[in-house]
């Protein structure tokens, strides 16, 4: 009687049940893939602001645009989404790799622009995307809840550090003391800074997964 009341009344898992509660690793990777594709059309939007505000021609090109911006940030949105999955149904900790994935926004513009690190020695042109992976990597390390607090917060500071590096000289550096920034300053920065928030909020995602 006591077992056939246990039984009868608490519902007993089904297959059908528990895949309900688990996103299959597709759905997590095109999910991933299509934010990712968001996030680095929004980035390409910021790049041709910043162009218009040092003064340049901003240009689109075929290698360029999907090359060495879409295509990597898309591909990162796919790791982070597959490293989320396996984080919270697997007791694996190879996810953590992903935290690392920011840094494939640096091999698209080494390999679609011919001379790249010439022409970062040179120019500078290019170590824009180190920033961005480099903001990415510190950022969603110090969010991940991984290694030592000391650690984390190193990793913090680094990410902010490199985020002012990227945003003060262009935006405000020449600004005299009297004179408030102009609107499309303060909306290049403000940008910036959200694209960055919303990379490392993504690049951290799958440790939240596995504490869960």
């Amino acid at each position: 009687m006591a077992s056939d009341l246990s039984l009868g009344s608490v519902s007993q898992p089904t297959p059908e049940n528990m895949t309900l509660h688990r996103s299959p690793i597709a759905r997590r990777v095109f999910a991933g893939s299509f934010l990712g594709l968001t996030w680095g059309a929004s980035l390409r939007a910021w790049m041709v602001l910043l162009a218009l505000e040092l003064g340049d021609n901003p240009r689109f090109t075929w290698s360029g645009t999907f090359g060495a911006v879409l295509f990597p940030t898309a591909l990162v949105g796919a790791l982070l989404g597959a490293a989320a999955h396996d984080a919270e149904v697997s007791d694996r900790k190879r996810w953590r790799w992903a935290i690392l994935s920011p840094l494939l926004l640096i091999v698209g513009p080494v390999i679609v622009t011919k001379g790249f690190f010439t022409t970062l020695a040179k120019t500078g042109k290019g170590g824009g995307s180190i920033g961005v992976a480099l903001i990415g990597v510190f950022g969603g390390y110090a969010f991940s809840g991984l290694g030592a607090r000391w650690t984390r917060r190193a990793s913090g500071f680094l990410s902010v550090s490199f985020a002012i590096a990227s945003v003060f000289p262009v935006y405000f550096a020449d600004q005299e003391s009297a004179a408030m920034p102009s609107t499309s300053k303060v909306f290049g920065a403000l940008l910036f800074v959200l694209l960055m928030v919303l990379l490392i909020v993504g690049v951290s995602a799958p440790s939240r997964k596995a504490r869960r």
